[in-house]
């Protein structure tokens, strides 16, 4: 199972998210202990998407790139027309840590730009 974030980030591979779908009490102790807030709220998570999610985590609750991809009612930034101009999605995707998140997203991008080819056709 694969829930991707709207910045294509994969939700299963976060320990907010997985702990929040399959409780194990000594993993939401190492979670808790973690997360820059205290309190459950704060890192419980059932992913970025869909727009109306009730239960998110803090840092997902706030971002910038998922306001923005809901905003432009796009299922994630790779289906978005300013995805190669976007400096949110571009500066997120050159963090250090974000090689893998980058060729999902480039992968999604040219997935998404055949398909509206193929549409066109």
């Amino acid at each position: 199972m694969s829930a991707l974030g709207y910045c294509g980030a994969d939700c299963t591979a976060c320990p907010s998210y997985a702990t929040t779908v399959h409780p194990d009490i000594d993993v939401l102790r190492k979670v808790e202990a973690q997360s820059a807030s205290s309190g459950g709220l704060h890192w419980v998570c059932l992913g970025c998407t869909p727009k109306d999610q009730p239960i998110l985590a803090k840092y997902c609750a706030t971002c910038g790139i998922r306001d923005c991809a809901i905003a432009n009612g796009v299922q994630n930034c790779a289906a978005c027309d300013d995805f190669e101009s976007c400096l949110k999605i571009r500066d997120f995707l050159k963090a250090d840590n974000a090689q893998v998140l980058a060729k999902r997203m480039d992968w999604l991008r040219q997935r998404f730009l055949a398909q509206r080819e193929e549409q066109r056709a």
